[in-house]
């Protein structure tokens, strides 16, 4: 019987473990930077990121109340599989390249900027908009969305408090976001030795490209540390877009970081909205060191 009280990870243990180091205690720790403090400190990586019940969903129905955390905890487990083929093969299979484009999804929703972003949006008028955008794929017709919108979920949905209705709303988000991402190509690029990708609590960068409520469109561009030596690139290859060269690198193919790639996507990385920046390894760094 699962606990009625469950901490939740935000951003993956095992995930973290690859930017994470053993202390003298043999305990896992990262190092991190707050955007409000100026030195970096270290955080269990058993503690680091979690809450209680965050990705519940309110239900009577027992098998939906932990849906979110489990579908979490089933991609959570591919991760090691996606790093093993990089490192051995240089190629992902198509297994785990779906895998992957499904955890960049995951960890998009699963993170605080997104769930604040859904939720300011789910906080206006535009509030049936919205939940109207993310379910209409699932349906062929204009009267057939009409039909749909009538059921109890959508209808929950919209007059429900946000809170009640959040986890609901961010999976049907990332069902639209994956009817998108599905068509993106993913390059690999790979650090330079002695310049591990760093990472942080928002660890999927988008450049989110949109006309009205479009999320994700054509010219969309997402960047994804996926270890501190591998960095996931997504485009979609039919973009009229190609002013970055990393469009035209050969996807599912490892490239090496030049100089100015690196430092280029270590600044996104560092720009992107998270309240910490997560460095590869034991680190100790002040704010002004990084500049």
């Amino acid at each position: 019987m699962e606990p009625h009280n469950q901490d939740q990870h935000k951003i993956p243990q095992v995930y973290l473990k690859k930017f994470g180091y053993l202390n003298d205690n043999n305990q896992w720790k990262v190092s991190v930077l707050s955007r409000t403090e100026n030195f970096s400190r270290e955080k269990s990586i058993g503690s680091f990121t979690i809450a209680a019940n965050v990705f519940d969903i309110d239900s009577d129905d027992p098998r939906i109340i932990r849906m979110f955390e489990k579908l979490n905890g089933e991609l959570e487990n591919e991760y090691n599989t996606i790093i093993a083929e990089l490192q051995n093969a240089g190629t992902l299979s198509d297994n785990s390249y779906a895998y992957l484009l499904q955890l960049i999804g995951n960890l998009i929703v699963r993170s605080d900027y997104w769930r604040e972003t859904i939720s300011d949006l789910l906080n206006t008028d535009a509030r049936e908009t919205f939940l109207t955008v993310i379910i209409a794929h699932h349906t062929k017709r204009y009267d057939e969305l009409m039909e749909f919108k009538k059921q109890d979920f959508f209808q929950v949905m919209l007059h429900s408090p946000v809170n009640d209705i959040i986890n609901k709303a961010l999976l049907f988000f990332l069902d639209h976001l994956m009817e998108r991402l599905w068509h993106f190509e993913i390059v690999i690029i790979q650090s330079q030795d002695v310049k591990p990708w760093w990472t942080s609590t928002n660890p999927v960068v988008v450049h989110n490209r949109t006309a009205k409520f479009e999320f994700f469109g054509k010219d969309s561009e997402i960047y994804f540390p996926l270890s501190p030596t591998y960095l996931a690139y997504l485009h979609y290859p039919g973009s009229g877009d190609k002013g970055n060269q990393l469009r035209s690198l050969e996807h599912n193919t490892i490239h090496q970081a030049n100089d100015e790639q690196n430092a280029e996507l270590q600044h996104l990385i560092l720009d992107n909205f998270a309240e910490f920046v997560i460095f590869a390894g034991r680190v100790n760094i002040a704010r002004g060191d990084m500049e």
